[in-house]
């Protein structure tokens, strides 16, 4: 068994979720100093900076806290399922998410941004998705899903487990 519950760190990553969407709302300049996001896009070759803070980004970064806000709050509330319907549900959006993000990072990564790639319609907007803070957030989201995926796994067996000892002693 992990050291924190699934049901916890979901609330973490909740948490986490609700603060960028405070920042991204309130204080995008703090953003834009993470030096996480900076160290990530280095390594990973992606040196473009996103800065929140700009005048011309702060109605896109206010959006974008309003609906970390969303994500955040209704993942805090479900999370608060309790036994078997937690399981299920968190069991099916574990994955869901953790492919989601998979993909994401890879197409940060692989996706050729350069000025002499070909310009078409879905090239251009993917060229705005080759930030190290997209990059940076699908990481971290990466291993957060994962690892709530994995403690998941193991309470529901441990319960399957339990369960099957009760109606044996029965």
């Amino acid at each position: 068994m992990g050291l924190v519950s699934a049901a916890t760190q979901i609330k973490i990553v909740s948490a986490l979720h609700l603060a960028i969407a405070y920042h991204l709302i309130f204080q995008p300049k703090m953003l834009d100093q993470q030096s996480i996001m900076v160290l990530l896009g280095r390594a990973m070759g992606i040196d473009e900076a996103l800065t929140f803070s700009a005048s011309s980004v702060r109605p896109v970064s206010s959006f974008l806290g309003l609906l970390f806000g969303f994500i955040g709050f209704s993942d805090l509330v479900a999370a608060g399922i309790s036994d078997i319907p937690f399981y299920i549900h968190w069991g099916s959006q574990a994955p869901i998410r953790v492919t989601f993000f998979f993909a994401l990072a890879g197409l940060t990564y692989m996706y050729d941004a350069s000025p002499e790639a070909q310009k078409t319609f879905f090239t251009v907007g993917l060229a705005s998705l080759k930030t190290n803070w997209v990059f940076s957030w699908a990481f971290v989201e990466i291993i957060g899903w994962f690892s709530i995926y994995s403690t998941i796994r193991e309470e529901r067996q441990a319960i399957f487990i339990e369960r099957e000892n009760e109606a044996r002693n029965s």
